[in-house]
């Protein structure tokens, strides 16, 4: 399921945005350095799209410690609760339609969620038996690996050391475990050096970062990307780029508030989406609601596996309370809470998952035992117990069939179709008509899948502004406009009123909209 179609699928624009900052090491170093991101994740994208076919290339990591996942997966549900909860859990993530998606995404938050579940499964075991001290070693390790892919993964190493912490606590405090607690606290030490050592390369960059996302932030704003500079022309053949355009001084800039994130009931819905399967890919309304029906009960279950798990182990609790609610204590209190998408967040399914399968088994061992184990050998009991079967059979099948009809949607469509659009533009437009590139990096996938057609196109890019957009039609018999996302009004109403309908490419992370000019708008220029 997650090598399917994997090189096939045209990139997206953050995927391109990585290769672009991958170029080479000096490039790749130079940006993190003065970025938000560590460099792990541009190291293997650059050592990667170098391959025959850099689309899987890219991609590849993801796949793999995706399907690898579903294996720690069982580990971390049988650690949690049994052998049979591991089951559930694993067939859980193996059919989620977020964890499949990401599994072939070249962002490698699948990569994350791999490591964030191992330092889990760690750290369960090791609060169980803190010995041998290799664990702490494996498990500082993993840590220090999951935050040179992504920041961001300080939401699942922050809760997995508080847990460990309290656990050692408790464990002192338990006059009768002073003999682990002093070998829990030589493990920590051991991890804690390792960690620190595994870090220390990247430490001060990483202190700097922490100061600038806790200093004040600007009013709360989104602007378009690079909406103040002046459109610059591109001859796009074999990754060329030739001479610039003159514009006129920009206005003054404006604003679009086009990503920036709302904390409101659409974002919990977003995310309970999210962590099962989504309704909104579902154009049947029986299958929508079987689909909703999925979604909700995979709460209940979690709501109720959660009790059960904490009944069991109070630690538990500490643990998913530093899980679930520790990373927007940060986000609320950072420069994140302007922009924090969903996939900020994928680490949740390291719990939300195998508590839900907790829940499951518990509802499904109570059912057994109360209609199979407890029938008498009866016609009527054996009928029971094969009516039992019967629905605990249709009820898998209806849920596989809400989870398969999300995973028809991703298949069918790729994240964004710059490939086809690129196609298009190549069958349709010659260099005397201008392809403008709207915002978003819908350049960066214009020159990225330009590159690889034979004929050239008169590439413009940095066009947010309508402004922008009728100087070139002025100097051009025709233009085309490239774009996905936001836009703002007064582009939205220029190109509704002087373009044709536009070619659209549908993605699951966005659409592609493809606008030419009216035969009657184009000005006298040449190209």
């Amino acid at each position: 399921m997650r090598l399917y179609a994997l090189g096939e699928k045209a990139l997206w624009v953050d995927e391109i945005n990585s290769v672009q900052h991958a170029k080479t090491v000096e490039v790749l170093m130079d940006h993190c350095r003065t970025g938000h991101e560590p460099p792990l994740r541009y190291l293997l994208v650059w050592a990667l799209q170098r391959a025959p076919n850099p689309d899987f290339a890219v991609r590849l990591p993801a796949a793999v410690l995706g399907t690898l996942s579903i294996l720690l997966m069982l580990w971390v549900g049988e650690r949690l609760w049994n052998w049979r909860a591991g089951v559930v859990a694993a067939v859980l993530l193996l059919l989620s339609p977020w964890h499949l998606n990401h599994s072939q995404d070249a962002r490698y938050y699948a990569v994350m969620l791999f490591l964030a579940l191992a330092a889990v499964g760690l750290a369960v075991r090791i609060v169980e038996q803190p010995r041998p001290l290799w664990r702490w070693v494996v498990l500082a390790i993993v840590c220090a690996l999951d935050l040179y892919i992504s920041y961001v993964a300080l939401f699942a190493v922050a809760p997995v050391a508080g847990y460990l912490m309290w656990s050692g606590l408790w464990s002192w405090l338990g006059l009768r475990e002073r003999e682990q607690a002093k070998a829990f606290l030589r493990g920590a030490a051991v991890g804690a050096v390792v960690g620190f050592l595994c870090l220390a390369p990247w430490l001060p960059v990483m202190f700097g970062l922490f100061e600038k996302y806790t200093e004040p932030p600007p009013p709360p704003q989104v602007a378009a990307d690079t909406a103040s500079q002046p459109a610059e022309s591109n001859t796009v053949q074999a990754g060329s780029a030739e001479s610039l355009q003159p514009a006129p001084p920009p206005p003054a800039r404006q604003r679009i508030l086009g990503f920036q994130t709302r904390y409101d009931r659409e974002l919990v819905n977003e995310f309970l989406r999210k962590l099962g399967p989504d309704p909104r890919v579902v154009t049947s309304k029986p299958l929508q609601l079987l689909v909703l029906a999925v979604t909700w009960s995979l709460l209940g279950f979690f709501v109720l596996g959660l009790a059960f798990a904490t009944f069991h182990d109070h630690r538990i609790t500490i643990l998913t309370v530093l899980w679930f609610v520790f990373p927007w204590v940060v986000i609320f209190n950072t420069g994140i809470r302007y922009f924090c998408p969903p996939r900020y967040l994928i680490h949740y399914l390291g719990l939300y998952l195998p508590l839900a399968a907790v829940g499951i088994v518990v509802v499904w061992s109570w059912l057994e035992r109360l209609i199979v184990s407890e029938t008498a050998p009866t016609r009527g009991g054996r009928m029971r117990r094969s009516a039992f079967y019967v629905v605990t059979a249709a009820i898998a099948f209806a849920a596989v069939l809400a989870y398969g009809s999300n995973h028809a949607y991703y298949y069918r469509y790729p994240k964004q179709d710059w490939k086809a659009a690129v196609r298009f533009l190549e069958q349709n437009a010659d260099l005397t008509e201008a392809v403008l590139a709207g915002g978003f990096w819908s350049d960066l996938a214009l020159l990225y899948y330009g590159s690889e057609i034979s004929k050239p196109l008169n590439l413009v890019i940095h066009v947010t502004m309508a402004y922008q957009i009728e100087y070139e039609m002025a100097i051009h018999r025709r233009v085309w406009y490239v774009t996905w996302g936001p836009m703002f009004p007064e582009v939205a109403d220029l190109l509704a009123r002087r373009f044709d309908p536009p070619q659209r490419f549908k993605g699951t992370q966005g659409d592609v909209f493809v606008y030419r000019s009216k035969a009657d708008e184009g000005g006298n220029g040449g190209g």
